[in-house]
């Protein structure tokens, strides 16, 4: 949660979640705020003076925007939203989005346009499953399939694709004891 000047009621916010069992984060601009004293996760952004007195749109406002930019960036990663630096677990819900997913599906499985598209239709729009079956066969067995959706439930694409690669026996059984650090 974030803060403007000394607000209590941001302060009494973070403090229900937290009695209600939620991971609580807070960002300040001053050290001495109740923002910071209540959150699990206090984060101090010490701007200093703003240029305008009173204005804290700028140096503060815009510190809070880059660090809350930073974190959401992060747990995306953690999450296994993001494969190769693209947002592989967006929603394809317009031309433009399906577009974007059409040209992420190519770049990332090295594939021509059109057989994007395929691949991206037979997923459901889906862009991670529609990597894991671009990889060239489609899961033939309850045991390959398992793999696939085992990786989709855990919402990683680099699992998911180490993951077929084993079950279709493209890597060698020795690499086959250790998953991939990128997973």
């Amino acid at each position: 949660m974030l803060e403007e000047a000394h607000t209590a009621p941001a302060a009494a916010a973070v403090a229900a979640a937290a009695a209600a069992g939620a991971l609580t984060l807070g960002i300040a601009g001053n050290a001495r705020s109740p923002l910071l004293d209540a959150a699990e996760h206090p984060i101090l952004l010490d701007t200093g003076a703003e240029v305008v007195a009173g204005s804290t749109r700028m140096k503060a406002g815009t510190a809070q925007k880059i660090a809350l930019n930073l974190i959401s960036t992060a747990i995306m990663i953690r999450l296994g939203r993001v494969y190769k630096g693209l947002m592989v677990s967006m929603r394809v819900s317009n031309q433009k989005l399906r577009e974007r997913a059409i040209g992420m599906v190519a770049q990332l499985g090295n594939l021509e346009r059109g057989r994007a598209e395929v691949e991206l239709d037979r997923a459901g729009g889906n862009i991670k499953l529609a990597l894991l079956l671009s990889r060239g066969r489609r899961p033939k067995s309850a045991e390959r399939l398992s793999f696939f959706l085992l990786a989709e439930a855990l919402g990683s694409v680099a699992f998911g694709l180490y993951s077929a690669a084993l079950a279709h026996g493209l890597l060698a059984a020795t690499m086959a004891t250790s998953v991939p650090s990128s997973c």
